[in-house]
């Protein structure tokens, strides 16, 4: 048995070495990509709060996990203090990996293409509706159940906008998901079997994969894959709008300063006057 850590040792030792370390390793945009990138995560942390808190706090008040005597220090809504920063270094982490990945956020013609939209919405209201259904089932598929009607509503928006930017780039956007929740699998498992905090066997199903319950594996696939499109369909609308106007040919061209309307235009040549005497 591991010793037991607290919440906020966890982070001191899973979380943020590695925030640290993709930040360093992070590209190095020019100045307008950098400001685009960093208001993208800014606004997906803000959503992550404004969208999580409640969902979190319900489950834990109904008691799907649970967390070590002396792991939590303060609470706010029945979330303790190193959950609220986990919405946040999540966000951060995966939007960090995503830019040391790279994409390419160039809106392309066939990008509004209404069968992948349509589609991708058809998915995230039978995801809502089928997570409800679960939960009807019994009181172990609460968190399975739980889990996949919140997420539902946000497949629904996001492909909703962009569903065929991201049909065509299924490798970039599932690799920038996998490879960051791989990293929290295995923090998540290790927290588990130090004790930190653990899952409530009534309510969820049982099943794991290496000791690992499949709700928190789903949770932190789906909360990175929400993370993700978030952040890849912001730069790609911004590209998109660029492009209304000044149509370019890369995102490279989209972020380039337009030229000054008011600089003058280079004088022509004058032409020659035919009744001038020509040097033989």
């Amino acid at each position: 048995m591991l010793p037991t850590l607290t919440y906020l040792q966890f982070h001191l030792v899973f979380s943020l070495p590695v925030v640290a370390a993709l930040w360093y390793l992070g590209p190095r945009y020019d100045l307008v990509r950098r400001r685009r990138a960093t208001v993208g995560i800014a606004i997906l942390v803000a959503i992550a709060y404004a969208y999580t808190t409640p969902w979190i706090s319900y489950m834990i008040r109904r008691g799907a996990w649970w967390y070590a005597d002396g792991a939590v220090l303060v609470r706010a809504l029945s979330i303790p203090l190193g959950e609220y920063l986990f919405f946040a270094i999540q966000t951060v982490v995966t939007g960090f990996a995503l830019h040391l990945i790279g994409f390419d956020p160039t809106f392309r013609e066939g990008d509004f293409d209404r069968k992948p939209r349509i589609a991708g919405v058809v998915a995230g209201v039978a995801m809502l509706v089928g997570g409800l259904w679960l939960v009807t089932l019994g009181p172990s598929y609460l968190y399975l159940g739980g889990l996949i009607a919140w997420v539902g509503p946000v497949v629904a928006l996001q492909w909703a906008v962009g569903g065929g930017y991201l049909v065509r780039t299924p490798r970039m956007w599932l690799t920038a998901t996998l490879i960051p929740a791989a990293y929290f699998w295995v923090a998540d498992r290790i927290a588990i079997e130090m004790g930190t905090w653990q899952l409530s066997p009534d309510l969820t199903t049982g099943v794991a994969v290496l000791g690992l319950p499949i709700e928190e594996m789903l949770f932190f696939a789906s909360a990175g894959v929400m993370t993700v499109n978030g952040l890849v369909l912001f730069e790609w609308v911004l590209d998109w709008n660029d492009r209304r106007g000044r149509p370019t040919d890369s995102a490279v061209g989209a972020f380039e300063r337009e030229p000054n309307a008011d600089s003058e235009p280079d004088s022509p040549e004058p032409e020659p006057d035919p009744l001038d005497p020509v040097d033989d």
